[in-house]
This record gives structure tokens, C-alpha cells and sequence, in this order.
């Protein structure tokens, strides 16, 4: 795709007005000398433009030759992917499939489907690059000669990446076969070393980066730098990494157009997070904060909230971290652990929440030890009984994050108010009542899912409408905070307190019996009272890291 007006039609893609688009696809044919690909990338245009905006084509598509159309989507994807439109080249490689793909013969076929499945993994779509993974592996025999590299070479990408069963090394030693080349053979040994990074096979991926060589292809050398920069990190070996992240940046400064720029800026931040130079990794976090949305897939915008939430974790805002972690997660969450990147974002998160959550046990135990082992006590049991509703994961997380934030308004209550032995007075049961809102107030600002404000503020009402600070009832109190809720309930009767002893596990659940569907729906009160009976939780301060792990873990299987 040489010709300089087709490729500047085709950036214009995304917001140029049909008629302009027309009339500026009709003067190149007419103005100038193409060649049969450019013709093909022409056809390709009109063919995606008025499928995706519903437009009448230039082209009668009955008379084109569907070869021709493949050739020329395939052409025009490529071309989008390289220049960072990562979005657009899933758009036309997905119209390939969808429509034509099945009409070509089966090189074409297989052409446009490995080309989808790699802008679908770009995007992050796991099930659908799952799902063309799987349908790839059974054309094998009709994959053509020219093809075999990249078809092998991303059969192993997609499986070091994603749960897909299969052995990535195999299709890796394939790929090796029939790379014909000097670049071909260092991709894939690079791709290799990933495979051994993914698998926490730090040393041995170390040795083998060291023997492998360099070229003159920038893409190949940023790649090496990268991989090189994630492995040290990941090592702890600081001083290494210093001169791998000077080369990086050396590239960097003097290849802009470098497509995986922003990949590169997200290990460079982590490495200045590491050495402490808070103000570089600032600089990075917003060199990916000031890219174009056609750049921010769902694994730089995760990545991005995860660099941004180590850096406040470092600069003490633990509550604006905790809100990036959440935001990374719900970007990331078709990805699998196996994935390289997805596992310095898993250990991001697991240790910026883990770290965050043993803050806010040390602040509550300041204030209030009772408090601190009830929180932790309440979050044990509402993942457990989360986990035995089957609740989606993403509820299940809002839940654990929720419970572990339910009395944290209370750091805002006095202590002797907290810790009376004796009888509330009604200005200071007024004052008790306000750590939900209290509690709430420090999130307010924060971008926290709808559901772990509302455990927040809400796990004191009551489904027949006579709790607080709201008054709200039936229907209105959401399923997750009539969990925590009965959590908070049954952990407050069955242990101590400075005005009254702790009553038995029989007792407590004779009181939900009698009691409970005034606090939440018979059908969840019958079912929590089923694993109450079941269930014996008790839990340490120092278990806290352990508990987060599982969570953590649970949201990745």
C-alpha cells in the first residue's frame, strides 16, 4: 500500500463524512496510476465504509472479484493495525470474516481469519479470539506455504496468552521451521522467551535472551528491550534494568512512530516506581494518558490504572488506588493469568489492594480493634457465601471489596463513643448511626462501582424499611448489601463487645430465624442461615494477604 492519497483516505476513515469519502475515493481512481493492491485496499474501503456507516458504495461489490476484496481487507486491516488503529483494523478484519470470509477459498479464508484473531486479541475479545483460535488449528493442512510462519508464530502467541490447552512451545518450534529468515527466527525466539517469562521461568528466559542477537528492525529490538526490562523487574534486578530501560528510551526518543511505544512506556514506569524515581514514572503515566483513544485498547487502559495506582500507592492515596485497581480489573477481565502482561497486572492488583486493605486494618485497629477483626470477619464471610450463591465475579469482587469498606466511616466515630460499656446515650447512638454516610464520604469522589458505594452507605437498612441512613426497603436494598448486611448481623451477636457478651452460634441463628426477614429477603436470609450452619469462619490479622489472594485468584480461574 504505497500510494499516498489511498493512505490518507483510509486514516480518514473514522470521522471523514460519506459524501467527502465518495467523492475523494471517486478522484483517485480517476487521478491516479494504481496498482492492483491499492485498487484492492479501494474496493476494501468502500466495502467496510458502507457496511459500517450504511452507505451506498462507490463499487458494485456483485462485479468484484472476491479475491480482489480479500486481498484488499487484508491489506487495509494490516495497514491499521501498524499505525496504532487497533479498533479499526478489529472493525474490517471482523466485516471479513462475517461476510466474505467463507466465500473465498480456504488460503483467503485462513488469511482473514488469523488476521481477526489477532486484532481480537489485540482489543482484548478472549472468547472470540478463543473461538477462531480453535477453528484455526483444524485448517492446518490448508494453511499455504507463505503463511505457515505467521500462522504457527501466532497459534503461540494467542496460547501463551490465553487458557487455550494447547502447548505454545510446539507451535513455536513450527514457526522456527519455516521462518526463512534472520528477523523471522529472532521473533520467535523472543516470542519463546516470553512463553519461559509467562511461566515464571525467570533465569532460564534471562539465559536465552542473552544469546539471542540483535538486528537492524526497530520493532524487533523494542520488543527485546521490553521483554528484557520485564524480566529484570520481575527479578528485582534494579541495576540491570537501569541500562535496558536507558537503551529503551534511547529507542524510543529516536523512533516515535514505533507501534508498541506505549507498551514500552508501561515497564518504564513500573521500573522508575521500583528505583523510586516517582516523578519519571509520572512523566510515562502520562505519555499513556495523553494517547489517542484509537490506541487505548482495554490492555493499555488496565495497565495505565495499574501504573497509576502504584504510583499512589506509593504516594500514601490509598483509596485512589484502590479505585484504579478496580478499573484495571474490569478492563482486563477476559484476559488469562498465563498472559505475561496479565500476570504483573495481577500481581499490580493483589499487591496494591492487599497493601491498600492492610492500611486500613492498621488505621481501624487504632481507632478500634473490635472493628478491624469484624471487617475482616464480615469479608470471610460474605466471599464465602458469594461463592456459594455462584454470584459473577465481577459481584463477587464488589462484594469483598464492599464488606472490607463497610465500617470504615467509623475511624470518624469518637473512641469512647465505639467502646462504651454501658448504654448509648440517644446523642451518641445519632452519632453511630452517621459512619455509613461517614463512610461513604470517602469514597464520594471516587469512581467505585455503583455496588460496593451502595454496601458502603446502605448494609444498615433493612428490607422491611425501618434501618438507616435512608429508610429504604424491599426491593430497593441490593442483593450484595443484604449480604453484608446479615454478614455484619451474625458476626455483631456471635462476639463480644464492651456492653454485652457474645451469644452462641444456635442462639444467632434462632434469632435470624425469628428476625431475619426484617433485615433481608426470606429466600437469601434461608440460604445464609443453611451455610451459618455450615460454616465455622474465624479469621487473623495477619491472614489478610492470604484471603486477598484468594479473591484475587478467584477472579482469574
Amino acid at each position: 500500500m504505497k500510494n499516498s492519497r489511498v493512505c490518507g483516505l483510509a486514516l480518514r476513515f473514522n470521522y471523514d463524512d460519506p459524501e467527502s469519502f465518495r467523492s475523494e475515493l471517486r478522484a483517485i481512481l480517476d487521478e491516479e496510476d494504481l496498482s492492483r493492491e491499492d485498487i484492492g485496499v479501494l474496493v476494501a474501503l468502500d466495502f467496510a465504509y458502507s457496511q459500517t456507516f450504511d452507505e451506498t458504495g462507490v463499487f458494485d461489490f456483485s462485479d468484484v472479484e472476491s479475491e480482489l476484496l480479500a486481498e484488499g481487507i487484508y491489506s487495509l486491516a494490516y495497514f491499521f493495525a501498524r499505525n496504532s488503529e487497533d479498533k479499526i483494523a478489529y472493525l474490517v478484519s471482523k466485516l471479513a470474516v462475517d461476510l466474505i470470509a467463507e466465500e473465498c477459498g480456504k488460503e483467503q479464508e485462513i488469511n482473514l481469519k488469523i488476521l481477526h484473531m489477532m486484532t481480537s486479541f489485540e482489543m482484548g475479545f478472549g472468547d472470540e479470539t478463543l473461538s477462531l483460535f480453535a477453528e484455526l488449528v483444524k485448517l492446518e493442512e490448508y494453511v499455504p506455504t507463505q503463511k505457515r510462519f505467521e500462522y504457527y508464530n501466532d497459534l503461540g502467541l494467542v496460547s501463551t496468552q490465553l487458557q487455550t490447552g494447547d502447548n505454545p512451545w510446539k507451535f513455536y518450534e513450527r514457526a522456527k521451521e519455516v521462518a526463512e529468515s534472520p528477523v523471522r527466527m529472532l521473533m520467535v525466539q523472543l516470542n519463546m522467551i516470553d512463553y519461559l517469562y509467562s511461566k515464571n521461568r525467570f533465569a532460564e528466559a534471562i539465559k536465552l535472551l542473552d544469546q539471542v542477537e540483535g538486528c537492524n528492525v526497530v520493532s524487533i529490538n523494542g520488543y527485546k528491550l521490553m521483554i528484557n526490562l520485564k524480566i529484570l523487574l520481575q527479578m528485582n534486578d534494579l541495576s540491570r534494568a537501569a541500562v535496558i530501560a536507558e537503551q529503551l528510551e534511547s529507542l524510543i526518543n529516536s523512533h516515535i512512530e514505533w507501534t508498541d511505544i506505549a507498551v514500552s512506556y508501561i515497564f518504564l514506569g513500573h521500573f522508575y516506581v521500583k528505583s523510586g524515581n516517582i516523578s519519571r514514572a509520572e512523566n510515562y503515566l502520562n505519555q499513556l494518558k495523553s494517547l489517542p483513544d484509537e490506541s487505548m485498547t482495554s490492555y493499555i487502559k488496565g495497565e495505565t490504572l495499574i501504573l497509576e495506582a502504584s504510583i499512589m500507592q506509593v504516594k500514601g492515596e490509598h483509596f485512589k488506588a484502590l479505585e484504579n485497581s478496580v478499573g484495571a480489573f474490569e478492563s482486563l477481565t477476559l484476559y488469562s493469568t498465563t498472559s505475561p502482561h496479565l500476570k504483573d497486572f495481577v500481581n499490580n492488583l493483589f499487591e496494591s489492594i492487599s497493601s491498600v486493605f492492610r492500611q486500613l486494618i492498621r488505621e481501624l485497629r487504632l481507632k478500634d480493634d473490635y472493628t478491624a477483626l469484624h471487617t475482616l470477619r464480615v469479608l470471610k464471610i460474605c466471599y464465602e457465601f458469594g461463592k456459594e450463591l455462584d454470584l459473577e465475579k465481577i459481584d463477587l469482587f464488589n462484594l469483598s471489596i464492599g464488606a472490607m469498606l463497610h465500617d470504615y466511616g467509623k475511624v470518624d466515630i469518637p473512641f469512647n463513643t465505639l467502646n462504651k460499656p454501658s448504654s448509648l446515650t440517644e446523642e451518641e447512638f445519632t452519632e453511630i448511626m452517621r459512619h455509613p454516610v461517614y463512610g461513604e464520604r470517602y469514597l464520594s469522589d471516587l469512581n467505585f462501582p455503583k455496588a460496593v458505594r451502595d454496601i458502603v452507605r446502605h448494609h444498615h437498612e433493612r428490607i422491611d424499611g425501618n434501618g438507616y441512613p435512608d429508610g429504604l426497603k424491599g426491593d430497593e436494598i441490593h442483593t450484595l448489601v443484604q449480604i453484608v448486611a446479615a454478614a455484619d448481623v451474625f458476626d455483631a451477636l456471635t462476639t463480644d463487645r464492651p456492653y454485652r457478651k457474645a451469644i452462641t452460634k444456635a442462639r444467632a441463628l434462632e434469632y435470624l430465624e425469628e428476625k431475619g426477614d426484617q433485615l433481608i429477603s426470606k429466600g437469601l436470609l434461608t440460604r445464609f442461615i443453611e451455610f451459618s450452619q455450615r460454616k465455622e469462619i474465624s479469621v487473623k490479622e495477619e491472614e489478610i494477604t492470604v484471603l486477598w489472594r484468594s479473591i484475587i485468584s478467584e477472579l482469574f480461574k
